[in-house]
């Protein structure tokens, strides 16, 4: 049953960013437009959705322990697709820019954009949500830090400056979130349906930007790209089973994940390339092109990929 949901949420995800694909050949979406939206959700939609998920979740042992392994866990994964980045960079004689790119790539996956709305489908209760953006946020530590810092090395630009975009909406409510989920705090009735609602938002709007992104650029020369396929095998096949071994062997000792924290953990890790590193790759003056690339064919090549690393996290449960 749940194979199926996560076929008909990926199809459903990608026939929402055709919609965008569309709305920007026609002009409907411009840059502005693409600009605004991603705005919206940053700063509105996808904190109502962080926090209106997190405080529904009624917390018990089994959540609070599975959060701090899964939160561990995320650092080991990212970690590991951080080396294997820079092991296929020097394998594959990349350099510059592209060597750059490539390396943030690898880490980092479309974890919000396209983990959120997939895992609220596949896991109503709030439970899978509350583990994504865990890994999320483990995500964000690398983003700022090193990510910051690879594509900035070449300027004069202050460490300090990248650190502060931790603090944002995103972080601000899942640390609010988390602190009302441990005291037992609940948002009344009446506030809670019109934020919840809003925030749920995310999934369309997330998708429209997505597709945005991925018009922009004539991308048919993606798939002529061995690095960009290199890229893909990296990070949505051997990292995530890599990172399966390593909770199996876990499981042995004694450290135990549910299901759900188990699937949200490998998943995400699986997740195809990051659309905010286009965003940041221009800002820094990397190569933005060959950014959009990997986007464009990690997604299409997600649809096929997500599904089974999904059937391999069941197979191994």
């Amino acid at each position: 049953m749940y194979f199926s949901i996560i076929v008909n949420q990926v199809l459903i995800l990608a026939f929402l960013a055709v919609i965008g694909v569309i709305a920007t050949k026609l002009k409907v979406i411009n840059e502005q437009v693409k600009n605004s939206i991603a705005a919206i959700v940053f700063n509105i939609t996808l904190p109502l959705l962080i926090i209106t998920s997190v405080t529904k979740i009624d917390i018990n042992k089994e959540i609070l322990q599975n959060s701090i392994i899964v939160f561990l866990l995320s650092i080991v994964g990212i970690s590991l697709l951080f080396a294997t980045g820079n092991l296929s960079k020097l394998l594959l004689k990349l350099t510059g820019k592209k060597a750059d790119v490539h390396v943030i790539h690898t880490m980092f996956g479309n974890v919000a954009f396209l983990g959120y709305p997939l895992f609220s489908s596949l896991f109503p209760g709030g439970e899978g949500l509350l583990y994504a953006i865990i890994y999320h946020f483990s995500q964000d530590i690398f983003i700022w830090t090193i990510g910051v810092y690879t594509f900035n090395k070449h300027k004069s630009g202050s460490f300090k400056e990248s650190i502060k975009h931790l603090v944002n909406p995103n972080t601000i409510s899942f640390t609010i979130g988390v602190i009302m989920l441990l005291v037992g705090l609940k948002i009344p009735e009446f506030f809670y349906k019109p934020l919840y609602e809003m925030g749920h938002t995310t999934i369309y709007l997330a998708m429209l930007y997505i597709g945005a992104v991925l018009s922009q650029n004539p991308m048919l020369s993606a798939f002529r790209k061995i690095e960009i396929y290199i890229l893909s095998f990296n990070k949505m096949i051997l990292v995530p089973v890599i990172l399966l071994v390593i909770i199996w062997i876990l499981s042995f000792l004694g450290i135990n994940l549910g299901n759900t924290a188990r699937t949200v953990l490998v998943m995400q890790t699986a997740m195809p390339c990051m659309a905010m590193i286009v965003v940041l790759a221009k800002k820094y003056g990397s190569d933005d092109i060959h950014a959009t690339e990997n986007l464009f064919l990690t997604t299409l090549l997600s649809l096929g990929i997500l599904p089974f690393i999904y059937f391999l996290v069941q197979f191994f449960n």
